[in-house]
């Protein structure tokens, strides 16, 4: 889904709440093509290289939180 185009100029929790919407939109993709990828180039050792997919899927689940957060912290605030 394509931003206003004034988007980009609003200032405070408006353009937090739409960076995080950018950033989470982005992160769906990304999910999406990583499941395209698990699901149909199975990996011949999947246990070799399982606990660094699940690094790399903590870290993005915590930084998807914290902008979250961050937004709806924003949101209150003013």
């Amino acid at each position: 889904m394509p931003l206003p185009a004034n988007a980009a100029r609003q200032a405070g929790p408006e353009r937090v709440f739409l960076s995080w919407a950018d950033d989470h939109q982005r992160h769906r993709r990304l999910h999406g093509a990583e499941l395209a990828q698990i699901t149909l180039h199975h990996d011949l050792n999947p246990a070799g290289d399982a606990v660094h997919q699940l690094q790399a899927w903590a870290v993005r689940q915590a930084h998807q939180k914290h902008l979250h957060d961050s937004a709806i912290a924003m949101i209150r605030h003013h």
